[in-house]
């Protein structure tokens, strides 16, 4: 408990040794003697001010290097603590797109994306906007297989909520540039449409449980296309802001998806 306190008189030092020096150059007696020769021409008061406002020099200094190293020990706090929130927002994003990223698991023939980018290339979307939502996928839960539609939106719903938290979290830590690209993510079309995937399913089932419904509204002919093009251009852009290598786009395994 003394080193706070000590550290705390540091600040008080350096006007009150100024203040004694001013006051001793007022009241005192001549600081120069011009009868001397050289260093004697400096008298006994003389030297007291030198040596009072040396110690306001060194304590001035003293107080300069504690509030730097303060300053550099308080931003070293805040870049870990900012990493720490780019490393959650990365991950809550991984999570978001994870069975997109898996894509041997619902396309065959051609090969997993590289970058999110690639999920916008006419073969890749033109294979995606086939799968039947409605069929079950490769991926379980603790009861057996799960739908497509449901692994859709609730990596999307875990994900965006992982975003959601990591945002409330550390927004006072994470550049400016990066809230603004997570929250548009957050509150883009296509999130909101995989969300809520299971009121498409039956909005397009009513009546018949096992109808198949297609992926359609990630087709490039469709209406709701503007959705997914804007979708995988704001999730680079956050991974790029989030990761230290700049395309993080995450090794997920299909287990990893739930």
């Amino acid at each position: 408990m003394k080193f706070p306190r000590i550290a705390k008189a540091l600040d008080y030092l350096p006007p009150i040794v100024a203040f004694g020096a001013a006051l001793v150059a007022i009241v005192g007696a001549p600081k120069w003697n011009e009868q001397g020769v050289g260093i004697e021409k400096v008298t006994s008061t003389g030297w007291i001010v030198a040596i009072i406002s040396l110690a306001a020099l060194v304590t001035t200094t003293l107080v300069t290097l504690r509030n730097h190293r303060q300053q550099a020990s308080q931003q070293s706090v805040r870049a870990q603590i900012s990493r720490t929130g780019r490393e959650q927002l990365l991950r809550g994003v991984q999570h978001t797109v994870c069975v997109f990223k898996n894509s041997h698991q619902w396309d065959k023939a051609n090969p997993e994306p590289s970058s999110p980018l690639d999920l916008l290339n006419s073969d890749q979307r033109s294979a995606l906007a086939l799968v039947n939502l409605n069929s079950m996928s490769s991926y379980a839960d603790g009861k057996g297989n799960v739908k497509w539609w449901e692994m859709f939106e609730n990596t999307a719903l875990k994900g965006s909520a992982q975003i959601a938290s990591a945002l409330q979290t550390y927004v006072t830590f994470l550049d400016s540039t990066l809230i603004e690209a997570a929250t548009r993510l957050l509150n883009c079309e296509f999130m909101f449409r995989l969300q809520h995937t299971h009121e498409i399913i039956d909005a397009n089932t009513r009546g018949i449980p096992e109808r198949p419904v297609q992926f359609f509204w990630v087709s490039p002919d469709e209406h709701m296309r503007a959705g997914y093009e804007e979708f995988w251009p704001l999730v680079t852009e956050v991974i790029r802001l989030c990761s230290e290598n700049g395309d993080d786009w995450g090794d997920r395994e299909p287990s990893e998806c739930d």
